[in-house]
């Protein structure tokens, strides 16, 4: 049980980066926080410490994915889970990233400024991935989808990640 656990936690970490991309030039919420970080800046997202990262990296205003990296070198912000099953209620829609941030679930290395609009943007990404049910139960603000679900979820799946250095 746990493999597949794993297996689904690298496939919807995966998906958040791919809709990070996407989203970031489509739902003014997230252009707004992106914003607040600085040009040229690149995190690192894993379920723990140990496993693979996915890099999303900042550039005038736009995200570019990287895909799975083992060891992410010149990253602004880690982010990873204390736990594997931690993970696991994040990206299975149980709980929300925001609330796993604040029981101390996740671990940021980093500048604080930066996770927090960080943290912020993951919070809608998974809303625009999560069934509305769940995102009512789990997310505290309103928010308008600017692209369905099966759009978001189809282009996601057939971005490709960016070449080059991390």
């Amino acid at each position: 049980m746990k493999y597949l656990h794993h297996l689904i936690d690298k496939f919807i970490l995966s998906l958040i980066g791919r809709s990070f991309t996407i989203l970031s030039d489509k739902d003014i919420k997230i252009e707004n926080e992106l914003s607040f970080l600085p040009e040229k800046f690149s995190a690192a997202v894993a379920v723990d410490k140990n496993s693979p990262y996915i890099i999303l990296k900042k550039n005038k205003n736009e995200v570019k994915y990287y895909g799975y990296h083992k060891y992410p070198k010149d990253v602004d912000l880690k982010l990873y889970f204390k736990d594997e099953e931690f993970a696991y209620q994040v990206l299975s829609a149980k709980e929300g990233i925001r609330q796993a941030f604040s029981e101390h679930k996740v671990i940021l290395e980093g500048d604080m400024e930066y996770a927090v609009s960080f943290i912020y943007i993951l919070e809608t990404v998974e809303f625009y991935i999560m069934a509305d049910k769940f995102a009512k139960d789990l997310l505290s603000h309103d928010f308008e989808r600017k692209i369905s679900r099966l759009q978001l979820i189809i282009k996601a799946i057939f971005l490709s990640r960016e070449k080059g250095e991390i």
